[in-house]
Order: structure tokens, then C-alpha cells, then sequence
């Protein structure tokens, strides 16, 4: 890459990133993303939040309270990035792929957790699974949005689901009226 061509890639990255700035309530965390953004596309070797807010010259605790804690519009963003999807890699021969995956876990209070089939293991397990959207072009691959599918047992507890369900609403249609430049 030429000197100007390495130069005009943290231009088109903000330019890229501000498409998502409705879905952060906050300056600072848009100016976090940034930094998290940056921190996944750089040569750093190991990609943790301390790591990457070392090398970006921002507090370590600070980048991970915003992994954790920082509240964004979750729906929105997908939204968006599925809008993006649908716009700039639309064709003939694409294909969506619907597929679930399970993981096994011990104990009952992680979101969607019961006895229920595990592809992963092949038998009836105490596990989570988890419904994902794909869509595939030629030469391009995405995650467009996944949801923990609820067993029967979770389905059908109010209070269970009240509980542990809020973060885990997902929507395979993509909101046609959000702001996504």
C-alpha cells in the first residue's frame, strides 16, 4: 500500500463507524468503539480489551466497562449492519443458512439453558443452543444475527424468562426505518 493509501484508511474507518452512531446514546462510547474497532483490525497479538487500550493510550477499565456495561442499541446496530449487507453484497447467487449450535452447560441459570438436543454432542444434554442466520456470496460470508432458542421448560416459566430473556429478543428482518447511512 502507498503512504496516502494507509493514510486515508483511519478516514474511511470514522466514516465507516459514524453509519452506527445513532445506536450509542454517548460520544465516549462512540470514541470507544472506535478505539475497540481499531484494536481488532490492528497486528496487536493478543486482542484483549487491556491490550488493546494499552496500546491505543486509553484506560484498560475503561474500554472493558464498555464491553460490559456500556448500554448500546443492540437491534439497531444488527439492523444496520444487515442493511449494509443487503445494499453492498447483494447476489444472484447467494444463500442464507439457518443452523443451530449447542453448548453444554452445568446448572440452570444461563438464558435458554435445559435438557435438549445437543448437535454438538449428538444426544439430549443439559445445554444451550443457539439459532444463527448466515448469508453466503461468492467470496463473502457473514453472521447476520442469532438468538438462544428457548426449550420448552424456560419457554413456559414468566418468571424465568422475565428474568434472563431481555438480552436475548432478536429479529431476523432487518428494520427497514432505522437510521443506517
Amino acid at each position: 500500500m502507498k503512504l496516502e493509501q494507509i493514510s486515508a484508511l483511519g478516514r474511511k474507518l470514522t466514516s465507516f463507524l459514524s453509519r452506527f452512531a445513532d445506536c450509542f446514546g454517548r460520544r465516549d462510547a462512540r470514541a470507544l468503539l472506535r478505539v475497540y474497532v481499531q484494536g481488532q483490525l490492528s497486528n496487536l497479538h493478543r486482542k484483549t480489551a487491556e491490550a488493546i487500550a494499552l496500546e491505543f493510550k486509553t484506560a484498560p477499565r475503561t474500554l472493558q466497562r464498555f464491553l460490559e456495561s456500556i448500554k448500546w442499541n443492540e437491534e439497531q446496530l444488527r439492523n444496520c449492519c444487515q442493511q449494509i449487507i443487503a445494499r453492498d453484497h447483494a447476489h444472484p447467487e447467494s444463500i442464507g443458512c439457518v443452523d443451530e449450535s449447542g453448548t453444554t452447560k452445568s446448572g440452570r441459570h444461563t438464558v435458554g439453558v435445559g435438557r435438549q438436543y445437543n448437535g454438538n454432542r449428538g444426544k439430549v444434554d443439559n445445554c444451550v443452543v443457539g439459532v444463527h442466520l448466515t448469508y453466503s456470496a461468492p467470496g463473502f460470508q457473514v453472521l447476520l444475527d442469532s438468538a438462544v432458542y428457548l426449550p420448552e421448560e424456560f419457554a413456559n416459566d414468566p418468571a424465568r424468562r422475565k428474568k434472563r430473556t431481555s438480552q436475548t429478543t432478536s429479529s431476523f428482518t432487518p428494520n427497514r426505518s432505522s437510521p443506517c447511512k
